[in-house]
């Protein structure tokens, strides 16, 4: 595998919400890009606090030492702070990554959403050298609100600020660390023909997201039940990171389906992960909020077939085929795989080529814009051959 290299940079990199894959971000840059690291984090936890208070914690501990060539972090810091409370830090320059953005972000009550946080990325996005996000729809839908959040304001606007925010922007999707083993097309759960032993019990349905609200597994487990009121078969494996209160949907699920259930609950470490991916033949997003995708991007890179909604970021990743329009038409595709699967059509396939761009070559992408915003003496960004790792 290539990697990419920035060998005299000293970059910093703050990463104030360092939990799943903000963690796996962070790890993937400072692994695969070769330069000069110095790395300080916060567990992923308080995020409100995180956007609050983070930037006076990295202050107190960077104002002091030297400058570093380049600074990156993320939209979970109040980047103003940052630089208002360690100059040393504002005579770089930086960029600033959006994982997702509090203005888009779902809220989980109906109550008037407070934006106190979506200025605070607004201020620290006006701050940034160069802002990129995960996707575009990402950007468009932090620009789209940003406009009205601004519009909505007494006086003492700023012209141009968002034109600002978008002259300076560019979209970079997550570099990930992608499974390099082959896609075993046909075996999956037992797929391989109709002789197999399995076939009866239905294929096996992954759900491999965040256990949270705003994922909707509500829709998800909505969609299984109208499944098994046609008596269609399924296996299920629920699996991905999940706190310490967590929907009661999942609960009730393992109480319904006990002998469907082929997984429940976190599923680490990585390797154990892949080989679970390796296992799903239909992979489910019911999401209300993406800005990327990942777990989606690795049940397909997998072999797994995926059905996300035909909105969000989806559309940026998966072709057609792969979208759907409503639960309705959620439930009829989710029944047509299953016909399909029980007649002995193998479910699993090598989709590599919809989530290779993903792996090395987002990381490359991402090297290339962090030597543009370096001093021609310190940017040397090149290659090294699969030969000489």
């Amino acid at each position: 595998m290539a990697s990419t290299t920035l060998r005299r940079a000293e970059i910093l990199l703050l990463d104030p919400f360092h939990a799943g894959s903000h963690a796996a971000f962070t790890r993937r840059l400072t692994t695969g890009i070769d330069a000069r690291w110095r790395v300080d984090t916060l567990p992923g936890r308080h995020w409100k606090w995180r956007l609050r208070g983070a930037a006076v914690h990295f202050a107190t501990r960077w104002a002091d030492r030297p400058t570093p060539d380049l600074l990156v972090t993320t939209s979970m810091l109040a980047l103003c702070d940052l630089l208002a409370l360690a100059p040393p830090l504002a005579a770089c320059p930086s960029l600033l990554y959006f994982h997702e953005n509090q203005l888009a972000y779902p809220s989980r009550t109906a109550a008037p959403r407070d934006n106190h946080f979506g200025f605070t990325q607004l201020t620290s996005a006006r701050a940034a050298t160069r802002i990129a996000f995960n996707s575009r729809y990402n950007r468009d839908s932090f620009l789209e609100r940003a406009k009205a959040l601004l519009t909505a304001l007494p006086d003492a606007v700023p012209p141009g600020w968002v034109s600002e925010i978008e002259h300076k922007s560019v979209v970079l999707p997550v570099p990930l660390d992608l499974d390099p083993a082959p896609v075993d097309a046909g075996l999956g759960s037992g797929s391989a023909g109709p002789e197999s032993s399995t076939r009866g019990a239905g294929p096996v349905i992954l759900w491999n997201h965040r256990w949270e609200h705003d994922k909707r597994p509500d829709l998800f487990f909505a969609a299984l039940r109208a499944l098994d009121a046609r008596n269609l078969p399924f296996r299920l494996a629920l699996a991905g990171p999940r706190f310490k209160r967590w929907p009661a949907c999942f609960g009730e699920a393992r109480t319904r389906w006990p002998d469907r259930l082929v997984f429940f609950g976190p599923c680490e470490p990585r390797a154990a992960y892949r080989a679970l991916l390796r296992r799903a033949d239909l992979a489910v997003s019911t999401a209300d909020h993406e800005f990327f995708g990942i777990s989606m991007i690795e049940a397909a890179h997998a072999g797994a077939f995926v059905l996300v909604p035909d909105r969000l970021a989806y559309p940026e990743v998966f072709p057609s085929e792969y979208r759907y329009r409503d639960q309705n038409d959620l439930v009829d595709r989710m029944a047509a795989c299953i016909d399909r699967w029980m007649a002995g059509t193998p479910l699993r396939a090598d989709r590599r080529a919809l989530t290779a761009r993903f792996g090395q070559p987002a990381l490359e992408t991402f090297s290339s814009e962090l030597s543009s915003l370096l001093p021609p003496s310190v940017a040397v960004s090149s290659v090294v051959s699969k030969n000489r790792m």
